[in-house]
C-alpha cells in the first residue's frame, strides 16, 4: 500500500492514464487541436473505468487537466524566455 491505496490500483490508474495520454496525443495530432480539448473527455472515460462516482468525476477531470497544464506552461515559458523568445516588455509585471 502507498498512502493507503493498494499498489495494484495505482498501477491500473497509471496504465489507464498512460493509455489516455497516448489517445489524446494521437487525436490532437490528427485533428491539429490542443490536447486540452481532448484530455477532459478522455480522463472522464478513464475515471469512469476506475469506478469514480459520477458526482465528482467531471470535477476530477478538470482539476487533473489543470494540474497537467499549469506546470507544463511554466516550464515552457521559462525555456522560451531563456532562449530569448519571449518579449518581456509586453508582459505586465504589476
Amino acid at each position: 500500500m502507498i498512502l493507503g491505496v493498494p499498489v495494484s490500483e495505482l498501477l491500473l490508474l497509471a496504465a489507464l492514464i498512460g493509455i489516455g495520454g497516448l489517445v489524446t496525443g494521437v487525436l490532437a495530432g490528427l485533428f491539429g487541436i490542443g490536447g486540452g480539448a481532448l484530455i477532459v473527455p478522455v480522463l472522464y472515460e478513464v475515471f469512469g473505468a476506475l469506478g469514480i462516482a459520477d458526482e465528482v468525476r467531471f470535477q476530477l477531470c478538470v482539476g487533473t487537466s489543470i494540474a497537467i497544464i499549469v506546470p507544463t506552461n511554466v516550464v515552457s515559458f521559462r525555456a522560451h524566455r531563456d532562449r530569448g523568445a519571449v518579449r518581456m516588455c509586453l508582459i505586465p509585471l504589476s
